[in-house]
């Protein structure tokens, strides 16, 4: 499928790729593309990259596949550095979890380089686990990856980057880059916030008694607060809107208590239970051969 895929910041996400494609024999050699030789030695331990190199405009020589998998704060910079120097006819797709800044800041690094072709991607997969040694080539197997295609998209390369990840296991969903920020902001980014919040107000004590439940529930809360900030800065008023949401239907649920309104209350939790148990039998019945959906 690739002959060189060059994966700029194997960390998590950018690792489990490398290893995914090397797996599967779709592409002939990874080249791995960081900012610390410690990483990328990790990386290469792992099996997620064949080689590895400090520098990102060397890296991406002769690559036809190049993956921004680094914080989306580094985009800008990287952009600088690897956008003259992409070979011609090359895809480029990101990793990152919003998507109209992202677009904004890669599309404009590309205006005068029009032979390439950028598809952005967003895997829904992952972990509060962070680095090359948190990786695994089966990472994406019955995830969904949102790919969000411009108007002046390739279809030859949005083709083949949906073959690629239906490969690497994942459900492909087609939506504009608006509409995933909206989404993702409530499946995703307030959740997290959210999970933050709610240990926001234990103390030590309370936490340790709690039970499976709150680990469960706060599970994501465990991620790199650097790398979530950097998601919040790129989708700020989207998150914004879904935090106001979720605070007045909080608001609602304390004023049922404060009323002695169980009735409100009971049916927030059943239309929750409904929502959930629907989800689940969402997630059974989907399979990575779906078409997807266009939003």
């Amino acid at each position: 499928m690739f002959r060189k895929v060059a994966v700029i910041g194997p960390g998590l996400i950018g690792a489990s790729m490398g290893m995914a494609l090397r797996k599967r024999g779709l592409a002939d050699s990874v080249v791995g593309i960081g900012r610390r030789q410690q990483s990328l030695d990790k990386a290469l331990a792992v099996g997620a990259i064949d080689k590895a190199t400090l520098g990102a405009a060397e890296g991406v020589q002769e690559a036809d596949l190049v993956v921004l998998a680094t914080p989306i704060g580094a985009f800008a910079e990287l952009m600088a550095r690897i956008a003259p120097v992409i070979p011609p006819e090359a895809i480029l797709t990101d990793v990152a979890s919003s998507k109209v800044r992202v677009v904004e800041t890669i599309s404009q690094a590309l205006h005068a380089r029009p032979d390439v072709a950028y598809i952005p991607t967003h895997p829904m997969a992952g972990g509060e686990q962070s680095g090359p040694l948190a990786a695994s080539a089966d990472l994406f197997e019955g995830s969904v990856c949102i790919i969000t295609p411009l108007t002046n998209t390739f279809p030859e390369s949005k083709g083949l980057i949906t073959r690629m990840w239906r490969a690497l296991g994942a459900r492909v969903v087609s939506m504009t880059p608006q509409a995933h920020d909206r989404t993702v902001a409530r499946i995703s980014h307030m959740p997290h916030l959210a999970a933050a919040a709610m240990l926001g107000v234990l103390d030590d004590t309370d936490a340790g008694l709690c039970g499976k439940g709150l680990l469960d529930t706060t599970r994501v809360a465990s991620g790199s607060p650097e790398l979530w900030l950097d998601i919040c800065k790129t989708n700020r008023e989207q998150i914004g809107v879904a935090l106001a949401d979720y605070i007045r239907l909080l608001q609602a649920m304390a004023d049922a208590l404060a009323d002695g309104n169980l009735g409100r209350l009971h049916a927030v939790l059943d239309s929750a239970k409904e929502k959930r148990d629907r989800l689940l039998e969402i997630r059974r019945a989907a399979s990575p051969a779906d078409e997807g959906r266009n939003h």
